[in-house]
Parts: structure tokens; C-alpha cells; sequence
């Protein structure tokens, strides 16, 4: 699956709960063991307002890290 825009507006459809639940299965296959075990946050909104402002190029950047097993600051 690319990740892009369209798919993090896709995403951003979901509940809170379906948006986390997804969040931690891409963090564990990514080697992101920390975040992976992290409680879902109360509120969401604050994760919900920052993947809806990323541009394709840091989504890209991202997704780069990821795949190199790079840690996501």
C-alpha cells in the first residue's frame, strides 16, 4: 500500500479507535517497538490535526525513515 495523502485522508475517516488500533500495527511492523505499546491517547484531536496538515513530501520523508528503520522524532 503507498502512503500518501489520499491515504492519510482515507485514515482520517476512521474512529479513534480503528486510527489507533492502525497507527500501532504500522509502528510494530516498522521496528517502532515504543510507540507500538503506547496507550491510545483521550483525545485524539491533537494526532488527528497533525497527519491532516502533512504535506506528500513528509509523508514520503516518513514512510523513508520507516522502511530504513529509522526512528520517527
Amino acid at each position: 500500500m503507498k502512503i500518501d495523502k489520499k491515504t492519510i485522508d482515507m485514515l482520517l475517516k476512521m474512529n479513534d479507535d480503528q486510527l489507533w488500533q492502525v497507527m500501532k500495527h504500522v509502528a510494530k511492523k516498522s521496528g517502532q517497538e515504543s510507540f507500538a505499546t503506547m496507550e491510545k491517547p483521550k483525545d485524539m484531536s491533537k494526532i488527528r490535526s497533525t497527519l491532516a496538515s502533512l504535506t506528500d513530501e513528509q509523508i514520503s520523508s516518513m514512510v523513508e525513515k520507516f522502511n530504513k528503520g529509522g526512528k520517527i522524532k
